[in-house]
């Protein structure tokens, strides 16, 4: 990865605070995201060298969404910091260590040993969870871990998010990603499948669905006739094969809740009722530009209507521009060398799991940590791109 004899004591430290952070061990890991705070704004030279266009935009609305927070800090005063800083901290983290990682292979493998330590909590949780009750138990909330506090099913499912993605991985890196460790992530998927199923969680269900259709449309896209003709009849096959002999019975313990929320027709249609509050958050922006009360109809479960009711309009816009960038990041960094498939495929797949649950959560509030990696991803990009470009420039030199 890097032969610097420094690299452990420079990088190793940096990395090893953003496993802490991703991991929330007893709910204690924004105290690691001070130390990458530290460690990131105590050298100015590297802020200014890294200064971006999305950098801008994300330090732009994380200090003015901070600012509406200032008004009424129900979370605390500590919030006040974590909203101002971290986003953007954590973004020039990626940017920090992509130039000594480099290689795309080396890239994927922290970028997908990062999103496993993220579900930690998800796995502990609802693994002890399983191994006292099993799957059949009244109730889909369960006890933190770390802290014995219960969370929602849809807070505790989040964690699973990069898991879910697995099976596009797979499919991508079937040529390039070694036996050994097709077993290990493939013994992953599995055990959180099972969470997931005890959380009867649909929106994880839908991730998994979601990154097999991503990594087939792009491998597609990226593969000569012959190989598509192959990728495409082996779908085919595996398709009749579950079809004939695969019977997936609803009301089977192991799919207790997941079967009884699939069979239910009461909310699926509006997205767990959640398409009524988009639509009244879309009056709120011209009604309420500056914000407004949770007690009126709750969260918006979208992460930049949820802005807008705790940090304005303003707020909103902002998170919005961020965005957008973001996505032109991905479209350029999936375009630079379409020879590392992997890499590209794993941005592109994990990028869009994290979309779509920021799509329908109050992600700023109840998944920050979530949000936070998602920056991180995009520090990672830029830092690659320039990296890229430059290697270009000295090839054509």
């Amino acid at each position: 990865m890097n032969n610097n004899p420094n690299y452990i004591k420079t990088i190793g430290v940096h990395i090893f605070l953003l496993m802490l952070y991703l991991i929330n061990p007893f709910d204690k890991g924004f105290l690691a995201g001070y130390l990458i705070i530290l460690l990131i704004y105590i050298n100015p030279k590297f802020i200014l060298k890294n200064i971006d266009s999305t950098f801008f935009s994300l330090i732009v609305f994380s200090l003015v969404y901070a600012g509406f927070y200032l008004f009424d800090m129900k979370q605390g005063v500590q919030w006040l910091i974590i909203y101002a800083l971290f986003p953007s901290s954590i973004y020039l983290l990626g940017k920090k260590i992509t130039p000594y990682i480099k290689k795309p292979m080396h890239l994927f493998y922290i970028i997908f040993a990062l999103g496993f330590l993220y579900s930690l909590t998800g796995l502990i949780s609802v693994g002890f969870n399983l191994l006292e009750g099993g799957f059949v138990q009244l109730g889909r909330s369960i006890p933190d871990f770390w802290t014995g506090k219960e969370k929602l099913a849809t807070a505790m499912g989040a964690f699973f998010i990069f898991n879910m993605a697995i099976p596009g991985l797979l499919i991508v890196g079937k040529k390039k990603l070694p036996l050994f460790f097709k077993l290990i992530t493939f013994g992953i998927f599995i055990a959180s499948l099972l969470c997931v199923f005890r959380l009867g969680s649909r929106t994880q269900i839908s991730l998994v669905i979601l990154s097999i259709i991503i990594a087939i449309v792009y491998l597609l896209k990226s593969q000569n006739t012959i190989s598509n003709i192959k990728l495409l009849l082996g779908i085919v096959t595996i398709t009749l094969l579950a079809y004939n002999y695969l019977s997936i019975d609803l009301d089977a313990d192991y799919l207790s809740s997941l079967g009884e929320r699939l069979q239910s027709s009461d909310n699926a249609s509006s997205a767990g009722g959640r398409t009524q509050r988009w639509e009244k958050s879309i009056i709120n922006l011209y009604k309420k530009p500056l914000g407004w009360d949770v007690r009126e109809f709750g969260y918006s479960h979208n992460m930049w209507f949820d802005a807008a009711r705790n940090g304005s309009i303003i707020s909103f816009i902002l998170l919005l521009i961020f965005s957008i960038k973001s996505f032109k990041n991905i479209k350029q960094v999936i375009n630079l060398n379409k020879q590392n498939t992997l890499f590209n495929a794993t941005i592109l797949i994990y990028n869009i799991v994290i979309f779509s649950q920021l799509f329908v959560e109050p992600a700023l509030e109840s998944l920050f940590i979530l949000f936070a990696f998602f920056c991180f991803i995009q520090g990672v990009i830029n830092a690659y791109i320039t990296l890229e470009e430059k290697k270009k420039l000295t090839i054509n030199i």
